[in-house]
């Protein structure tokens, strides 16, 4: 995706600017008073802002001034529209993976963000080189607990399942990885949180940000549904939506606790400034409550609040994306969440007429969208999976359920993994050699 040039403010020009205004205040001195002392020390006190002055916008200029063609691929100024995380924050690996894609003269589709549920499903997409991950509320309401997304998990089980789903994928070595040399392991992929509604008030904000950044989350989510909220897509029509001001001040209040708890580490031998640390993703809900237009001006407000990817959920057409896209700036990072409701789709593209588009991963990007979303698709394919085995173990055939006799023993065309997969995606491997090199009791 190509971005025009970042417009910077010119500091020669604000410097002129305030040299003039003291001009002013020195020549209104020297004739509102008749003390030659006083003249001098206001002449004094003028020159010695101006070096004030000078010297920080010397600084600012240095910060602020574009980088060359050869540096912009590098620090990304002309790419996005924040400054890069520090290393040691979550959404650094985040902000990495959006700034190389954009600058890939080779991308031609968006980034796959698949939907965890929990540790091992996120270890095997991380296995497989998935370059970010989104951790499902959805799908760990299903998976943790077996109930619906209707506002009935809290911020425990959210922290205690990014936690898991965090170290996991961090715990890969390079010997668990796609990529088998040992002298550049895989990056763990970086992790995008369901936050939900932030789960209450301003305090419950407070402590759903603090909480799930240090659970090791590099963005958040935030949405504007009324609290308990549903699935966006199963409530269709009869979702409720707090109204535009109160969406607003919401992600206001989640970017603020964000900037409360974050605290900019110290870089040695660098006066290099970093971006805030864990992300807010500014989300809305609000398409089939209030209509387009709506979607519209709250994701302006998010993106003028400076809340870093902006989503718009169950938008009704390709046209709606491509002018949701187009009145955004077009630095702005950007998602597109989708439900493939079932394998036997007649909607794939964007050829299929006025029925809502299931988008690929090209389209997705040639509309000008970073990441996209498929926040079910994995928990899906485990319940289809885990159903036909159920079906096949128990002796139940798919027509009727009627018992069929069973010998407990599973075949095609079911898929399952050979056990010693299951050893390897776990991490026995990892484990026995470690108990064999320190053979401790």
């Amino acid at each position: 995706m190509q971005a025009p040039p970042q417009h910077h403010p010119s500091p020669a020009h604000d410097m002129n600017i305030l040299l003039g205004i003291i001009h002013q205040m020195i020549t209104t001195g020297r004739q509102a008073s008749r003390c030659r002392l006083c003249c001098r020390w206001q002449l004094i006190l003028a020159l010695a802002a101006a070096l004030l002055i000078s010297s920080k916008f010397t600084c600012v200029s240095s910060l602020s001034t574009p980088p060359s063609s050869s540096s912009s691929s590098t620090d990304g100024s002309t790419i996005m529209p924040m400054l890069r995380p520090s290393p040691q924050s979550a959404s650094h690996a985040l902000y990495s993976t959006i700034l190389q894609h954009r600058s890939s003269a080779q991308s031609s589709s968006a980034i796959p963000l698949a939907g965890v549920h929990d540790a091992l499903s996120a270890k095997i997409f991380a296995h497989h080189g998935a370059p970010a991950l989104f951790l499902s509320g959805f799908g760990v309401s299903a998976s943790l607990l077996g109930i619906p997304d209707a506002g009935m998990t809290n911020l425990v089980e959210m922290e205690m399942m990014t936690r898991n789903v965090y170290s996991a994928v961090r715990g890969l070595s390079s010997s668990t990885t796609t990529n088998q040399d040992a002298s550049s392991p895989s990056p763990p992929p970086p992790l995008i949180v369901d936050g939900d509604t932030g789960y209450g008030g301003a305090s419950n904000m407070l402590r759903t940000i603090s909480t799930l950044s240090r659970a090791g989350a590099a963005a958040i989510s935030i949405e504007d549904q009324i609290f308990p909220k549903k699935c966006t897509i199963a409530a269709g029509s009869k979702i409720q939506i707090v109204n535009r001001e109160e969406a607003v001040e919401r992600v206001r209040g989640a970017i603020g606790a964000r900037d409360l708890y974050y605290e900019q580490p110290q870089q040695q031998h660098s006066n290099e400034l970093c971006g805030k640390g864990t992300w807010i993703v500014a989300r809305t809900d609000c398409r089939m409550a209030y209509g387009f237009d709506e979607v519209i001006e709250r994701c302006l407000r998010f993106e003028e609040l400076g809340a870093e990817i902006i989503y718009a959920e169950n938008l009704q057409s390709v046209e709606e994306y491509q002018q949701l896209r187009d009145r955004l700036d077009s630095r702005t990072v950007t998602m597109i969440a989708q439900v493939q409701e079932s394998l036997n789709v007649d909607n794939v593209g964007t050829g299929a007429g006025k029925k809502k588009p299931l988008l690929t991963l090209q389209e997705i990007a040639e509309l000008g969208f970073d990441l996209a979303l498929f926040g079910v698709t994995p928990l899906q394919c485990v319940v289809g999976a885990l159903d036909a085995t159920a079906k096949q173990f128990l002796g139940r055939s798919t027509d009727d359920d009627d018992h069929q006799g069973t010998t407990g023993i599973i075949s095609p065309p079911i898929a399952m993994a050979d056990f010693s997969d299951v050893k390897r995606v776990v991490g026995f491997d990892e484990l026995e050699r470690f108990e064999s090199e320190f053979p401790c009791n």
